[in-house]
Formats: C-alpha cells, sequence, structure tokens
C-alpha cells in the first residue's frame, strides 16, 4: 500500500499478517529502507509480493532500521542482513537481536530466532543519513529497554515511526499503549517515553500494529501520554 509518494505499507493486518513493515524507496539509487521486518518466511513473502506489484523487486534493501528486538519485528533482519542490508537499532536491544536471547521473546513462537550479527547500534538523538534523508532516533523505552521510535520528513510531512511504543485503536486518535509480553517491560520509563514524545511536532504515526495514523499525529503522541497517566493501574508493573 503506498501511503505517499515512494512511501509504503510492505507488511500488515490489510495483507493477512499482525505486523505492519514499512519502506522508503528511492528511484534515482534504486534502493529501498525498511522499518522492521517482519516475523519469517511469511510475512517476507507478503513483502516481496508488494515490492513486485509495485515495480520494487529489483531496488536493493540497503538499510533496515529496527524499533525493537522482538521476533515480529526483527525475525527477518538477519535474512536481509545476508543479502547486504546494514541493519539499525537501539544498544539495549541490540544484543538480543544478536544472540537470540530471551528480549526477542522466541519462547512465544516456539522457534529460535534467527541471530543477526553485526547491528550498527543508535543512541538517543542520534541523526542518520540513509537514502539521501536524515533520520531522527528517538529512544523510547517501556515496551522494552532498547525501544527506537524515528523520525523523518518525507513530502512535506513530519512522520514517525513507532514500533510497539504507541499504536492506534479505534481510531487514528485512540493510543494503544502497554503491551506486556516482555519481562523487561517498565511503566515508569513508558511514562517518561510518553512525556518526552507528547511534545514533538508530526503529522504522521507509522505503528507496528494496525492503521497507520495519516494525520495530526501530534494529538495520538498527546494522547498516548494523558492515557498512561489517566490510566496508570492498566500499565503499571
Amino acid at each position: 500500500m503506498m501511503l505517499l509518494p515512494d512511501l509504503y505499507q510492505l507488511c500488515g493486518p490489510c495483507y493477512g499478517s499482525h505486523q505492519n513493515v514499512y519502506a522508503l524507496s528511492f528511484p534515482a539509487g534504486k534502493e529501498l529502507l525498511l522499518f522492521d521486518t517482519g516475523l519469517d518466511e511469511w510475512d517476507r513473502n507478503i513483502i516481496e509480493k508488494n515490492l513486485s506489484v509495485w515495480g520494487l523487486d529489483t531496488y536493493d534493501i540497503r538499510h533496515v532500521f529496527l524499533t525493537h528486538s522482538h521476533f515480529d519485528h526483527a525475525g527477518n533482519a538477519a535474512y536481509y542482513a545476508e543479502m547486504g542490508a546494514r541493519i539499525y537499532m537501539a544498544g539495549p536491544d541490540a544484543d538480543a537481536v544478536e544472540n537470540g536471547s530471551f528480549g526477542t521473546i522466541s519462547y512465544s513462537y516456539g522457534v529460535s530466532f534467527p541471530i543477526c550479527p553485526g547491528i550498527q547500534r543508535l543512541s538517543d538523538g542520534e541523526v542518520r543519513e540513509a537514502g539521501g534523508i536524515s533520520i531522527s532516533c528517538y529512544s523510547v523505552p517501556g515496551h522494552t529497554p532498547g525501544s527506537m521510535a524515528y523520525g523523518f520528513t518525507w513530502m512535506g510531512k513530519k512522520v514517525l515511526v513507532t514500533g510497539d511504543f504507541l499504536q492506534t485503536g479505534a481510531d487514528i486518535h485512540t493510543p494503544v499503549l502497554g503491551i506486556r509480553v516482555d519481562e523487561r517491560y517498565s511503566y515508569e520509563d513508558y511514562r517518561l517515553s510518553l512525556k518526552k514524545m507528547a511534545q514533538l511536532p508530526c503529522d504522521i504515526v507509522l505503528s507496528g500494529h494496525f492503521r497507520p495514523c495519516m494525520e495530526n499525529g501530534s494529538r495520538l503522541l498527546g494522547a498516548g501520554f494523558r492515557e498512561i497517566l489517566v490510566n496508570r493501574d492498566l500499565y503499571k508493573d
């Protein structure tokens, strides 16, 4: 699905998968940048089918930015690394993806996590140049210690990729928070992350599950911070 020119959703509920994968395409260099990778070969086949639909199957996937270490978002990282992509993510979650530890929650899937060595660590506030654009890195611990959101400007819109840190619910301005499938979950870290991000100007929020928010993303970020305060007992460790 094309969300904006050269900005695509390649995997997600509309394609029969639970987890979202997004891509930026750069026609001049015939290259792609992915945000998250999906879970497994099933998701990879969905991604490849959609790349073919949009005439992007001959493009090289050069960069992959992972939002966190969980299997459903990082399961295909090793595959794309073997194909020549550089893999980026926050340091606190990178070890899990490199060694397949409990931080991948592989126990939820009953199979071993495909380990992915050589990850390039990212830090809060860092800006990376990739594909000719600047990507701002925001550390948003809580869901996992190394959860990271990525911001960039595309077609004049401020876009934020949030992974499982913040998602949409019944409508694009109703937040879904607090998915606790990881023993490293931290309410206090989550609250502080939402407080920080509630101040961020944002048009579009691309979440790790459910639908993207394509307008007034700042409202969704603010609603997330309000939710974790108003219903704090729902989200505490």
